[in-house]
Order: structure tokens, then C-alpha cells, then sequence
């Protein structure tokens, strides 16, 4: 794939650059310089324990390999599990809103970062597909930007990449128990320590088990989810190490609710062109739609191995394997509220109707496992009379994924069970309120293959992806100046099977075609990064950085593979800023702009030759913005941090269907959005075991309609005209913003138990919000209220009791 003209010379520049510097691997060995500088068991591995209050100082995700944040030529966020604590987060869901430019993330794998939604997110560096909690996450590490292509497909915002807890060297075990508002309990156990030690190592352990259970205030949504999580680390003689991870997640959610539907004023006439959309029924989005005989699950269950060494004074190599299998199942969760018309010429009473008369109540399961393989080799050496220090990483990566889907419905229309449903479906409101006029009837009557089930999607869809990237960092004039260049290959091999979409729409493109057939299709893309972190002082650095990446979405079906005109979206984008401390580095910050382009997306076009309306992958979306992110150690006792957003996101071409859709915004992307937090924790004296935090994030309006809804086009003689709008697409969520706070006590003590009590506020001032959400199925959810939670842990230190 040829690199755009603009920005062909840069790259080529600095491979040459770098590369002149780069005789050969076999240069002198990564030897330091200072004699007192500590000898590092593995490059893999970050230190886990940086004394910096909530903030990081090192990262994995960055750069595949432990690097200081500072040295990298972009922006990485980290929050870590002592800020879940703390805080009272118990599922890493869409109440993550304190990372700048990141909301909206879903259990089902869909978060917005910087104006981009993506639906691919990684757990250990491995592909996941969502589906975990917070009880076995150590720190969740966001690489922003295209710069994320190190790991191959990705979202042009940046790549999301969850940390599992690790075993320790020191015994510890504790039971903690959190009970509070909206029936929340939740236990859960966590064991580490050494399991043996000799000759051929040493082996440690952690284990985590989780049960978490709530509901939502309206009497019948509510889900549990169960946690299990085991690894152990094996270090050998020789400093080689050995980890092995299990982790099972299940979460039965029963009810779920639907999102509040929107409202279509009339304004009394038959005249439709003055129809407008003019907000949601908040109210009625509160009222259960499907009751409780519809249920939405979810689980996964994982097996990695990850194996590091040193293979001299030069190569380091971790090669790491990982296989999962995902499941969804759903259940009458399919027919949420629709529009409702008010004002109406009739003078009846507004309506929602749940699903149309034709559609009936689906079962859903969805199964996907697959797994990956990763080779990472890693040289660190120095040229040029030790005065060039370099580190060139190889890498490769191999990931399966496979999806069976078959969906099917309940029976027929005409099925006396459907027909009688039909007569209730249809909710009357109060025209005042908006709420039902009378009690919600419900769909009893649980799946029955008696009823004849209708297939309504029968898929297989496999995609397999090899991939390879190589990258440079040279640390040039005294270290000064920290250069950066890389380059990654992918290859996509699609294997697909559809077994319901008609023949005919796939006969154009494969002669013959018969509903089931193999479609085999490989695609490929070349992506390459550039970057450099220059130290004007100091503690006060500026990079730039450019990468390009690309993405494929797994759910991609069979009928869009086979198109000829099938790519992949890529995006380009540069980040520019400055990173630095102050305060003998009790303040570390990092202010940063960014430009991107997104590429290639699916966008309705008026074909010139036949005039028909299709669908091509050409779009195109641009974002701009900046942020700002601060961690203070104010004393040794108080630190503070602060992260906050700043998006433009609109399209620059959405199809020659829809123009009127350019310069529009982007559906669930947020102006803005941040948090600050300050905690308190005296580390001697009466208050010693003390701590109290206190928090607030920040969201502002965020667009939840995409930017064509409520437009009619008629198209004539080839030009697309709006005859008329609702304007749907003008809606938005209204920013919020929640106060919380906690507080934290551990019992004094010598003995080798502890016991600790704390309290959680989440929203303190009881704020009424709703949430924007990052799909259909999860916007215009109302927010939590005010929620008290009291947790008391049990912990021991040692093996005896």
C-alpha cells in the first residue's frame, strides 16, 4: 500500500536517519554507562509499584516493551486498580469517563477515543471482546492514536489494553465484602504469594474469585456477575520466566432496559415537513420495556502463557500464546421503544409501539473463540564508542477469531402466541408525562421449538490475521534526542459462510454462488510510524509523532467481503506536545494536540452509471483536539490529578447520497471530558491508615443520533435533494457532571491480619444525567443516582495464621 506523497520523504528521511546509526545488531552491548544503575530482570515487565499517587511512570502497552512514558512520542494513560478502589468502581463500564477523550465503554467491547468508536480491545496485549470486571485488573493502560498499529488492527483514536494482576513474592490474602444502594453486594478473594521455591526457581501465585451482584431502581433490571482468575510465574535459574493465566468471566443480566425513545412533535397539522424532533422520553426510558422474560448474557474464558528471557547482554525475547472463547446469549431483548409522535392531527393519545407487528421476539447466541500468538524479540546495544544507545524490536503476531451466530425467532406472525402479542405491544402514554397509561404487558412465553422457530441470520465468519512490525528507537546526542521509526505488515484472510442472505446478491461477484458457499478473500495493509522525543531540558521534553494504521471490523458480514470494492478503513494522524515535571518531579504533565483521518468509511453513494443507491466504503471523518494530563504529588501525603479533552470530530465526506451530512458531528463523541481527583493519605502520625479521596468527572454535550437521522432524500436525476427533516440528528445527551468520595481506614494493629472499613459516595450531589453510551443499545440509559457503599476488608500478610 503505497504511504501518501505528503508524508513519504519524512518517513524515508528518518529510517535513513536512524538506520546509518545501526551498523548491525552485533555492536557493543547494552552495557550502562553509570556503574550504579540497577540490572533489570526483564524488559516486559513495568514496575508496579511507582510512587507517584494515582498516576504511572512506565507502561507496556506504549511500545510492546517497558518504557518510561515520558521517553514515548505520544500520549499513554494509565489508571490503576488503587484508583478503582478507591473510588468504588466495581465494573469497568461506561461510568469510566476520567481518562481525556475516552467514554462510552461497554462490556460488549465498544468505547470512543478521541471521536473514534471502535469495538476491539485487548486484555495482556491479545485481542478481547470485552467481558471482564475490575477484580483481577491491575491497571488499564490507553495508548492514544494511530501509534496503537504496533499491535495491528486498531481503532485511528488508539487501542484500550487491560493488565491482569500478577502474582507476587510476598504472601498476602484478603476477603473484602461491598454492600450498598441498588442492592449492590459484591465479594471478593484475592490470595498471592510464593508456591515453592529450589533449584529450578521460583514459582508465586495470585488468585482472584469475584461475585457482584445489583440492580437499576426499576424493580426488575438487574445482573450478577461471577470472576475467577488464576496465574502463576515461574523464575528460573538463569532469570528466564514462565506465566500462566486462566480467567473466566459470566455475566446473566435479566431485563435489561432499552434506551428512552425519541419524541416527533406534529404540531397538530397532516403536514409533515414540519415534524421535528424535539428531545427523548426520558421518563418512559425508565420503565422496563421487555420484562422478565428476557435476559442478555455474556461470559469468556481465556488460557495465556507468556515466557520471557534474556539471551545474552544484547536480545531479550517474550513469546506469548493466548486462546479464548466468547459467548453471547440473548432473549427477548430486541424490540426496545420506538419514536413517539405527540401533537398529532388525530388528537390521539402518543403511542410506542415495541417492534413492528411483523417482528417477534429473538433468541440470539452468539459464540466466538479464537486465540493468537505473539513473538517479540528485542535488541539493546550502543554504537559509536557508547555514545548511541538503540533499541530495535521485532515483533510477530498471529490471531484466529471465529463467530457462529445463529439467531433465530420466536414463530411466525402468525403464530397465536405473535398475534396475541401484537394486540399489547402498543403502549398508550399520558400525554402530559409520557409514562404508560396503564400496566406494561409483557411477553411470557419462553422459547419453544414447538412454535417453529424462524432463522433470521445463520453465519460463519473466521478472519485470520498474520502480522509483522519492526521498530527503531536511537537515543542521539547524549540521550537528548529520542528517535523513533517503525513499520508494520498485516495480512487478513477471510473465511466466511452465509447461509440465509440470498444468492443473487452475491452472484454478481462470484458466478455460481449458492447460499453457503466459501468466500475466501485476504486483504493486506503496510503501516508505517515516525517519531521523535527531543529534551529542551531536563524535565521538559517535545515530540511529534506521525503514524498511519488500519481497521477491520470482525463483525464485517460476508455480503460486504465479497464486494470487490471491500477495504480496510486507515487513518493517518500526528501528535504533537510537550511532556515535563517540575517541582524536583512531584509534578509530571503532558499537553498534546492531535490531527486525524479516518479513511474508507461505509457511506451511501448514488451510483453514476445506474443512478441506484449503494454502499462503498469512501467516507471520509476528520478529528482535531487537544489534552491536558497532570499528576501533582503535592506532599508526601496529598496527591492530586487532573485529565481533561478537548474533540472536534465531524465528517468531510459522508457519500454523494448525503452531503448535507459534512461538517455534521459524530454520534456519541462528547465535546469534552475529564476528571480531577485528590487523595489524602497520611503516612504517619494518629491518622496513619487513613485516606479520603474526593473526584469529578466531566462530560460535556454529546451527539447520540448519527448525522443524517430524521432526513428524507429524494433523489433526482442524480442529485440528492432534503425535502424534509426532523432534525433528529441535532439531538445530544446533556453533559454532566458527578462528584465523588471515598474514605479508607485501616484498623492499627501488630498483629499479621488487618481489618479495613471505607465508604463510598459515587454522584454525591445526587445529579440527574443520562448517559450518551457508544451504540443503540446502551444510549440515553439514565445515570445512577446518589449510591452509598460500605466495604470492610479482611487481609493477612504471611502463610501462618
Amino acid at each position: 500500500m503505497k504511504i501518501p506523497q505528503p508524508h513519504h520523504c519524512l518517513v524515508r528521511a528518518a529510517f535513513g536517519l536512524l538506520l546509518a546509526t545501526v551498523p548491525a545488531f552485533a555492536q557493543t552491548p547494552a552495557t550502562p554507562p553509570a556503574k550504579d544503575e540497577t540490572i533489570e530482570l526483564s524488559p516486559f515487565q513495568v514496575n508496579a509499584n511507582p510512587n507517584r499517587g494515582y498516576g504511572a511512570s512506565e507502561t507496556m502497552t506504549g511500545s510492546r516493551v517497558k518504557t518510561r512514558i515520558i521517553d514515548l512520542p505520544y500520549t499513554v494513560n494509565v489508571m490503576t486498580s488503587e484508583f478503582f478502589e478507591d473510588f468504588g468502581i466495581f465494573e469497568l463500564a461506561d461510568n469510566l469517563t476520567q481518562i481525556s477523550g475516552f467514554t462510552g465503554l461497554d462490556v460488549g467491547g465498544v468505547f470512543q477515543l478521541r471521536g473514534f468508536l471502535s469495538s476491539n480491545q485487548l486484555r495482556d496485549g491479545f485481542f478481547r471482546l470485552g467481558r471482564y470486571g475490575s477484580s483481577n485488573i491491575d491497571r488499564m493502560e490507553i495508548i492514544k492514536g494511530s501509534s496503537a498499529a504496533i499491535y495491528g488492527r486498531s481503532s485511528p483514536g488508539g487501542m484500550m489494553n487491560m493488565i491482569s494482576k500478577m502474582p507476587k513474592a510476598q504472601a498476602n490474602q484478603k476477603v473484602t465484602l461491598n454492600y450498598g444502594d441498588y442492592n449492590t453486594e459484591r465479594v471478593t478473594f484475592e490470595a498471592t504469594g510464593p508456591l515453592f521455591s529450589g533449584t529450578l526457581g521460583k514459582t508465586n501465585y495470585v488468585l482472584t474469585l469475584s461475585n457482584y451482584k445489583r440492580e437499576f431502581g426499576d424493580d426488575l433490571s438487574k445482573f450478577r456477575n461471577e470472576e475467577a482468575y488464576f496465574a502463576v510465574d515461574h523464575v528460573f535459574a538463569d532469570g528466564s520466566k514462565l506465566t500462566l493465566m486462566a480467567e473466566s468471566f459470566a455475566q446473566n443480566r435479566v431485563a435489561p432496559l432499552a434506551p428512552a425513545p425519541v419524541i416527533i412533535d406534529q404540531k397538530g397539522t397532516l403536514d409533515t415537513t414540519d415534524d421535528r424532533a424535539i428531545g427523548y422520553a426520558l421518563a418512559l426510558g425508565k420503565v422496563n420495556n421487555y420484562g422478565l422474560n428476557s435476559q442478555l448474557d455474556r461470559g469468556n474464558t481465556s488460557y495465556t502463557a507468556m515466557y520471557e528471557k534474556k539471551l545474552g547482554e544484547v536480545f531479550s525475547t517474550r513469546i506469548s500464546g493466548n486462546l479464548y472463547m466468547a459467548r453471547r446469549d440473548d432473549y427477548n431483548s430486541n424490540q426496545g421503544w420506538s419514536a413517539i409522535n405527540i401533537n398529532r392531527s388525530t388528537g390521539a393519545a402518543p403511542t410506542s409501539q415495541r417492534g413492528s407487528n411483523t417482528s417477534v421476539p429473538q433468541w440470539g447466541r452468539i459464540t466466538e473463540d479464537g486465540g493468537g500468538l505473539q513473538a517479540d524479540l528485542l535488541a539493546h546495544y550502543w554504537t559509536n564508542n557508547k555514545t548511541i544507545e538503540h533499541r530495535t524490536l521485532l515483533t510477530y503476531d498471529f490471531n484466529d477469531y471465529f463467530r457462529w451466530d445463529p439467531t433465530i425467532g420466536y414463530a411466525a406472525a402468525t403464530n397465536p402466541d405473535i398475534v396475541a402479542w401484537n394486540l399489547v405491544r402498543t403502549v398508550t402514554l399520558d400525554p402530559l408525562t409520557l409514562l404508560p397509561s396503564a400496566p406494561v404487558a409483557y411477553f411470557t412465553k419462553p422459547m419453544d421449538p414447538i412454535n417453529g422457530f424462524v432463522p433470521s441470520r445463520k453465519m460463519k465468519r473466521r478472519t485470520t490475521v498474520n502480522g509483522a512490525s519492526l521498530r527503531h528507537q536511537s537515543a542521539l546526542f547524549d540521550g537528548r534526542l529520542l528517535a523513533y521509526v517503525g513499520a508494520r505488515y498485516d495480512s487478513v484472510h477471510f473465511r466466511h459462510r452465509d447461509y440465509l442472505t440470498a444468492a443473487a446478491g452475491f452472484q454478481p461477484f462470484v458466478p455460481g454462488y449458492v447460499a453457503g458457499d466459501l468466500i475466501d478473500k485476504k486483504v493486506s495493509a503496510f503501516k508505517p510510524n515516525v517519531g521523535f522525543n527531543y529534551k529542551i531540558q531536563e524535565n521538559f521534553r517535545f515530540f511529534v509523532n506521525y503514524s498511519q494504521s488500519y481497521f477491520i471490523a470482525q463483525g464485517d458480514n460476508p455480503i460486504e467481503i465479497v464486494d470487490p470494492t471491500y477495504k480496510a478503513e486507515t487513518a493517518d494522524g500526528w501528535d504533537v506536545g510537550f511532556k515535563g515535571s517540575v517541582m524536583d518531579g512531584r509534578v509530571n504533565y503532558t499537553v498534546s494536540g492531535f490531527d486525524i483521518n479516518r479513511q474508507n468509511v461505509v457511506v451511501s453513494d448514488i451510483d453514476p452509471i445506474t443512478g441506484l443507491t449503494v454502499n462503498r466504503r469512501d467516507g471520509d471523518q476528520k478529528v482535531k483536539g487537544y489534552e491536558v494530563d497532570v499528576n501533582w504529588l503535592m506532599t508526601d501525603e496529598v496527591s492530586f490529578l487532573f485529565s481533561y479533552g478537548k474533540i472536534d470530530s465531524k465528517y468531510k465526506d459522508f457519500g454523494s447520497l448525503n452531503p448535507q451530512a459534512i461538517g455534521r458531528k459524530v454520534q456519541y463523541v462528547p465535546d469534552y471530558n475529564g476528571s480531577l481527583s485528590l487523595k489524602y493519605a497520611p503516612v504517619r502520625g494518629a491518622l496513619k491508615g487513613f485516606s479520603a479521596n474526593v473526584g469529578v468527572t466531566f462530560v460535556g454535550d454529546t451527539p447520540t443520533e448519527t448525522p443524517i437521522a430524521g432526513d428524507t432524500v429524494v433523489v433526482t436525476a442524480g442529485v440528492p435533494t432534503v425535502t424534509r427533516s426532523t432534525e433528529q440528528w441535532k439531538l445530544y445527551a446533556p453533559g454532566f457532571s458527578l462528584w465523588s468520595l471515598g474514605l479508607r481506614y485501616t484498623l492499627p494493629g501488630k498483629s499479621s491480619f488487618s481489618h479495613t472499613l471505607a465508604l463510598n459516595v459515587n454522584n454525591a450531589l445526587d445529579k440527574a444525567y443520562f448517559k450518551s453510551g457508544s451504540q443503540g443499545a446502551n444510549r440515553i440509559l439514565e445515570g445512577d443516582h446518589r449510591s452509598v457503599f460500605f466495604t470492610y476488608t479482611l487481609g493477612h500478610k504471611g502463610t501462618k495464621l
